[in-house]
């Protein structure tokens, strides 16, 4: 029998519920969406009720933020700036101050919700018109161009690894957390590459925060931290601070990565 219109529509619209959370903070709720930005983190919203009954959509900053932590500072481009307010205004976001916002009834919410999570998308996904740019101008020089998650990726495939990218994570305090890689032996694989010294703080930090409230159901061997070490000297606080929830691994420790692989899936 053929499957009708309507019940696809229907267990479409049961698997995204399922993949949106919300949690309350005062006037505000946090709701975690089932869409990923470009490095597959989560996208986050906050929903506050205004006094005169309307309801306001805000990424946070997060969509304008998400490029800059990958070394794109949207703020300092004239042309990014625009590109930015222009897939804004084809959602009929507002763009103020960095945040993407929407206000409305409290009747359109859904749909609210899923323009600025459309708007903030579309401007994190900024980085790859600033990539593409980047990485034509390195060719021009004669230099070699690499991805570090890339790199890992074809690493863990070429050595048989079975893995899922881009997995969703919750921690002990219901918060949902985008692990990079979930690998075979049911561990999770975290990807620290932060480009230059001044951002790995809050890398570690952010790694450390999502590491520690899976303590619950995940054993320190269980959740590997792997640290890009060729273009970055760890500071050995950071390794100190990130092993207390998890094993730690160099990059440059290929045989050590390839061992706790295959300790996991054995």
């Amino acid at each position: 029998m053929a499957i009708k219109g309507s019940e696809v529509i229907e267990r479409c619209l049961e698997n995204l519920a399922e993949g949106f959370h919300c949690q309350s903070y005062g006037d505000i709720v946090i709701i975690t969406t089932p869409y990923l930005y470009h490095d597959d983190d989560m996208i986050y919203v906050a929903v506050k009720e205004l006094p005169d009954g309307m309801v306001q959509v805000a990424d946070q900053g997060e969509g304008v933020m998400h490029p800059f932590s990958h070394g794109f500072v949207l703020w300092e481009s004239a042309w990014g700036m625009e590109a930015a307010r222009e897939i804004a205004r084809d959602e009929w976001v507002e763009l103020d101050g960095g945040t993407l916002s929407k206000t409305g009834p409290a009747e359109e919410v859904g749909q609210m919700i899923l323009d600025v999570v459309t708007a903030a998308r579309g401007v994190s996904d900024l980085i790859y018109a600033h990539r593409a740019y980047a990485r034509a101008a390195y060719r021009r020089k004669g230099r070699k161009v690499s991805d570090f998650r890339e790199k890992l990726a074809a690493v863990l495939a070429e050595g048989g690894v079975e893995f899922a990218a881009g997995v969703a994570l919750t921690g002990g305090s219901g918060q949902v957390y985008t692990a990079h890689y979930r690998v075979s032996g049911g561990a999770y694989l975290q990807a620290l590459d932060p480009g230059r010294a001044g951002r790995a703080k809050a890398a570690v930090d952010r790694v450390f925060g999502m590491w520690a409230d899976c303590d619950g159901d995940l054993t320190v061997e269980r959740k590997l931290t792997l640290l890009n070490d060729e273009t970055l000297e760890w500071k050995a606080a950071h390794i100190e601070r990130l092993s207390r929830v998890s094993t730690v691994v160099r990059w440059s420790e290929g045989e050590r990565l390839a061992a706790l692989l295959a300790g996991l899936s054995g």
